[in-house]
């Protein structure tokens, strides 16, 4: 199965060449949000690194991308040179509008973690997040999950029609996180509406008006975190948030709730976000391969395969970002110091040194390297196992219980999310019977 071409179709003839010979990219583009794994391919034939004008350096050859994501000197995940911490504010170069700092003045006040920390700050805050997200701590969350999709596919498994997204992909994902920071069911499309919003503020180019909404957002979910955070010091539970408010790691204090708040804040964003998508791409995999889904109704052991070959081939982030912190050269292209930089992860994923005939989805495909789906290196996604599990469970359930399942076209929009960095479906109708 391919993006809707071949490898014959793929060339460099869709990417124009800046002066200096760096293939140019319009990663907003909207044929490029549609589909940018031609453009990857494009990349790889020149080198493996590109440049958008509007955003920064792209990097997508795999071996180049891997060393830049472990030279955390050099390459800042600190992306804005602010002591305040992250803002959620884009990855626009203008300054952000007074009317916007405004509300923002009201939010709690944070510090760079995780995420957009660096050694030492960030190995200090990604033992705790280990400590929490342990192998041992997600297997434990399996009945848990299970339950809640069990309940999810029990809600319209007699229509014999869903909404996949909203009825199913969203909610598994949204729900799992609420449960495991302590956040009270009733609040979850509001947890759901906050998160939204600030994984665009993190990942895309913001209007005016979309970085006043992401402002308000910021300064609400804080409103409602800190006084659980609160609570958490007071009367420790069991749940991940009780976890990170009191647990020292190396003997040194607890996190403190500047700290906490942007953690709180990226596992709220990579939580659900990415499980979403992950499930609705590879849904779309399996409706244009008859074969491969009766093989998984056969053999769900083949699951974890397929789930692994779907966040390699069609990944629900297909980029991040870092900061140059000085002038550096990236396999000739130069970066100047402060210039944003682009990892690509997605384009790694397709990077052909790699992964032979990388436009195939093959479960069986042999592999030396692991995909960078969940991307590489200290920043490696914290949550990946828990991500992994849900969508295991996600897809044994739903083939388990769902026959003859067909798209929906009169139902569907399968027009991709308006993000170049998050890639997902808009709307995918489904249709099935019940295996009884």
């Amino acid at each position: 199965m391919s993006h809707g071409y071949t490898a014959v179709d793929i060339g460099t003839a869709g990417i124009p060449m800046a002066e200096d010979t760096t293939p140019e990219m319009n990663l907003a583009d909207s044929g490029h949000i549609e589909c940018p794994y031609k453009a990857y391919a494009s990349l790889h034939e020149a080198g493996g690194v590109g440049r958008d004008p509007n955003i920064g350096t792209i990097v997508a050859g795999y071996d180049t991308l891997a060393a830049l994501a472990k030279n955390t000197g050099v390459y800042s995940s600190a992306i804005t040179e602010d002591d305040r911490g992250p803002r959620h504010m884009g990855i626009n170069s203008e300054p952000v509008q007074d009317d916007v700092e405004e509300i923002l003045s009201n939010a709690h006040p944070i510090v760079n973690a995780l995420f957009t920390a660096d050694p030492p700050e960030h190995t200090r805050h990604r033992k705790l997040i280990s400590k929490a997200l342990s192998p041992r701590s997600v297997r434990a969350l399996e009945p848990q999950i299970r339950e809640i999709t069990t309940e999810l596919i029990d809600a319209f498994i007699d229509r014999g029609s869903v909404d996949l997204i909203p009825e199913f992909a969203v909610p598994l994902p949204v729900t799992v996180i609420a449960d495991i920071l302590g956040v009270d069911r009733a609040d979850i499309w509001t947890f759901k509406h906050w998160g939204d919003l600030m994984i665009s503020g993190n990942i895309d180019l913001l209007s005016h008006e979309r970085r006043r909404e992401v402002a308000h957002a910021v300064v609400e979910l804080h409103d409602y975190f800190v006084p659980r955070i609160e609570d958490r010091r007071r009367e420790p539970t069991d749940d991940l948030l009780s976890i990170m408010v009191n647990t020292e790691v190396d003997g040194e204090p607890p996190l403190t709730t500047e700290e906490l708040l942007p953690i709180i804040d990226q596992i709220l964003l990579a939580g659900h976000e990415t499980t979403t998508n992950l499930i609705g791409n590879a849904v779309l995999v399996l409706l244009n391969d008859d074969a491969l889904m009766n093989r998984l109704r056969s053999n769900p052991g083949d699951i974890p395969a397929m789930v692994e070959e779907a966040l390699r081939w069609d990944p629900p982030i297909q980029c991040t970002y870092r900061r140059a912190t000085q002038d550096d050269r990236i396999e000739g292209v130069e970066v100047k110091a402060g210039e944003m930089v682009i990892p690509m992860w997605a384009g790694a994923n397709w990077d052909p040194e790699v992964f032979p005939n990388p436009e195939q989805f093959d479960i069986d495909r042999p592999t030396t390297k692991p995909h960078m789906g969940f991307g590489f290196g200290p920043h490696f996604c914290a949550g990946a196992e828990l991500a992994r599990l849900e969508a295991k469970i996600a897809f044994e359930e739903l083939l388990g219980r769902l026959g003859d399942i067909k798209l929906d076209e009169s139902e569907s929009d399968l027009s991709h999310l308006p993000s170049f960095a998050s890639h997902g479906y808009q709307k995918i109708g489904l249709s099935f019977t019940r295996i009884d």
